[in-house]
């Protein structure tokens, strides 16, 4: 831990020695718009046509960031705010010389609509901290997006709020019209507010990127620190509000092991949020219950190590962003399943938010037990302080604790994160775990430096994790483990014919363990080309060295000595642009793998034989030769959805994974009755094997209230 503990010293050396030079280096001229004040609220219907609009003070100048960057964009663009003693207001006035072009399809709350429609978008910095915001957007039919922004860039889609929009496409092109709730918001006391503010439209058939303010350094309306401001906002009301989600599930679980298992299901559950302060949020959940939430993709693993899953489970996406730390000390699907067992979790509280320069997020749930895992509590508290400009410093700690016996685990680690400029960031961590059992060698340290622009980026990062560190809250696929690396890649613009942009990017990793015995070392190289359609294809070589210190079985009775091996592999990608109604893309490798062979196919793509309709999927595929024999694994995920209006889709989603032979299909059906309030219908059929495992069909209904 020696060579840690020096690199961390060395790094804070700079950072001290640097601050002075930095401390305003990103002070810059931000553009303003002014948001005033209404009595009477417009009709949200995507129409400006409201009388009350002509109040705002409208603001265009769109620049373009793409493919022209620095240009004016090339259709016109007003935006307006309002605001009363309840909303903010926006509306954007999106004009169009063909508005029989624009592209609108997709409805589905937060799908990622910029990838296949026109497509408008804000951001308000309500703390003005440079860090942190809110993020809304819609297409030309009305699609509600929203998420939260951490860390100056970090986009968390997994955030739902409770607003409303709508849009529509004439004659001029089209218009949107937002009312975000204050409530929804957190800020901080003042009479006056100065809020960081920016927008951004995409035109889709051209692939041309505008933003309201635009800088040389601007590549993403994420970056918080190079929005503009919003001003005008006063003496808006800070209430305590109280929202509750009540819910009920019933419905009907079969098992089929040996014999025929039939269980009904009645499961009441209550989620509620409160406003303890203008900046802080109080999140409690009973009786938890996630039968709408989509199962985790299938995911076909040929390397020795775990591979992480999303985390799509609402209670612990919202505000999730406070725990993340350089080294992943906080890995959320610990917490509700165990050795590919589904565990209830009983109940939880979630504190997150901001206090002045303060973020705090505080995280207790229990769990119940189930066969021989017994009800354990996992407890995490973090505080984060900002610094300067858009830096800050942080601690986090973790605590897992079994409700019968001693076999706790608790973990600690301090982070920085330090962003001297819009483009330069600087992030550490280190961290000790305790472990009944474990002592000693038990830290873990981990340093990341990055520059980034428009056409170029540049990253390295060293960790290092003795053998007995043991976040048990975590993901650390291995430990007793040093490593380094490196990745660049630059983009130019050509604009030749048909011919858009090249990237050229490469990439070196090396590992060893405590004893400096290499353990792998990988190298990248790939070219690629973009289209002016948007269509682009990549070739790329890579070139591994791996050290197995034992016997590896990859397969029954398919095994892989201990020993060294190096090998080469080639492949090349193409995808088509996603704004077409049949998208195909798809890679294929070819190469050495250990002390044989592997090709490798993934095609993937989607298709809208009709607006409403979209059909996606894709499929993996591997052939592995080995001196002990050979296999193939295949996978495929699908899904299929119909969107009748944003408020009401159905889709189903189908998996294959003949690796572990097993087959699952999950059918949802979701009806938003009323902001907040959702009706669910949740069908799911498990197979291995095959033969039927487990059926089940379950209703959901949520309501929402505001007290």
């Amino acid at each position: 831990m020696r060579r840690t503990r020096s690199s961390v010293f060395v790094v804070a050396l700079v950072i001290c020695i640097t601050l002075p030079m930095y401390a305003s280096a990103d002070d810059i001229e931000r553009r303003r718009i002014v948001a005033v004040k209404i009595g009477t609220p417009p009709k949200i219907d995507g129409n400006l046509d409201d009388p009350i609009w002509e109040k705002a003070q409208p603001s265009g100048g769109f620049t373009q960031s793409k493919p022209d960057i620095g240009q004016p964009m090339s259709q016109l663009t007003i935006v307006r705010v309002l605001y009363d003693d309840e909303n903010i207001y926006v509306g954007f006035q999106c004009y169009d010389s063909e508005p029989e072009k624009v592209i609108g399809t997709e409805t589905r709350r937060d799908y990622p609509v910029w990838s296949v429609n026109d497509y408008i978008r804000f951001v308000l910095d309500t703390h003005h901290d440079l860090r942190t915001g809110y993020y809304f957007g819609t297409n030309p039919v009305g699609a509600q997006v929203d998420a939260r922004i951490t860390d100056n860039s970090r986009y968390r889609s997994s955030w739902d709020a409770v607003w409303d929009c709508a849009a529509t496409r004439h004659s001029e092109g089209w218009s949107a019209e937002f009312s975000i709730p204050f409530r929804q918001l957190r800020f901080s006391p003042k009479s006056k507010h100065v809020w960081g503010f920016n927008c951004a439209r995409t035109i889709r058939r051209t692939n041309e990127e505008g933003y309201w303010f635009f800088t040389s350094t601007t590549s993403d309306i994420t970056i918080i620190s190079r929005a503009g401001e919003l001003v005008g906002i006063e003496n808006i009301p800070q209430g305590h509000q109280l929202e509750l989600r009540p819910a009920v599930v019933g419905g009907v679980e079969t098992n089929y092991d040996g014999k025929t298992d039939v269980n009904s299901v009645k499961k009441p559950s209550l989620d509620i949020k409160y406003g303890l302060t203008s900046g802080l949020t109080l999140d409690a959940t009973i009786n938890t219950d996630f039968a709408q939430v989509e199962a985790s993709e299938e995911q076909v693993n040929l390397s020795r190590f775990d591979i992480s899953s999303t985390e799509k489970r609402p209670f612990f996406l919202e505000g999730v962003g406070i725990f993340d730390t350089p080294i992943s000390l906080f890995y959320s699907r610990r917490i509700g399943g165990e050795d590919d067992k589904e565990v209830p979790i009983l109940g939880g509280l979630k504190l997150t938010g901001k206090m002045g320069k303060q973020s705090l997020g505080l995280l207790s749930i229990q769990t119940d037990a189930v066969d021989e895992i017994p009800s354990t509590n996992f407890s995490a508290f973090r505080v984060q302080r900002d610094i300067l400009r858009s830096s800050s410093v942080g601690l986090l700690f973790l605590n897992k604790a079994l409700w019968e016996g001693e076999e706790d685990n608790q973990t600690f680690g301090v982070d920085l994160r330090f962003n001297p400029t819009a483009e330069a960031n600087i992030s550490g961590s280190l961290a000790r775990t305790w472990t009944d059992g474990l002592h000693d060698k038990d830290m873990a340290g981990r340093i990341n430096g990055g520059w980034r622009t428009e056409f170029t980026r540049i990253d390295v990062s060293l960790m290092d994790i003795q053998q007995n560190f043991n976040p048990e809250m975590g993901f650390i696929p291995r430990t007793d483990i040093r490593v380094g690396s490196s990745r660049a890649s630059r983009t130019f613009l050509i604009h030749r014919g048909m011919f858009r942009s090249v990237l050229f990017s490469g990439r070196y990793q090396v590992s060893q363990d405590h004893l400096g015995q290499l353990q792998d070392r990988d190298s990248r190289l790939s070219a690629g080309i973009e289209l002016e359609t948007g269509d682009l294809a990549e070739i790329r070589f890579d070139r591994s060295w791996e050290y197995l210190d034992e016997d590896w079985e990859i397969q029954k009775g398919i095994i892989i000595p201990a020993g060294t091996y190096r090998w080469n592999r080639y492949s090349v990608r193409m995808d088509t642009d996603a704004r077409r109604w049949l998208r195909i893309g798809g890679s294929f490798r070819n190469g050495e793998y250990y002390n044989g062979d592997r090709q490798s196919l993934l095609l993937r793509g989607h298709i809208r034989p009709v607006p409403q309709l979209l059909i996606t999927g894709d499929y993996s595929w591997n052939f592995v030769d080995l001196p002990d024999g050979d296999f193939i694994t295949s996978a495929v995920n699908s899904r299929y959805t119909y969107s009748f209006s944003p408020d009401f889709f159905i889709k189903l989603f189908l998996q294959w994974n003949d690796d572990e032979e097993t087959i699952r299909g999950n059918l949802l059906l979701r009806y938003t009755y009323q902001p907040g309030s959702d009706f669910y219908i949740v069908y799911n059929e498990y197979w291995s094997e095959n033969k039927v495992q487990q059926r089940s069909i379950v209703a959901k209904l949520v309501y929402f209230l505001n007290l």
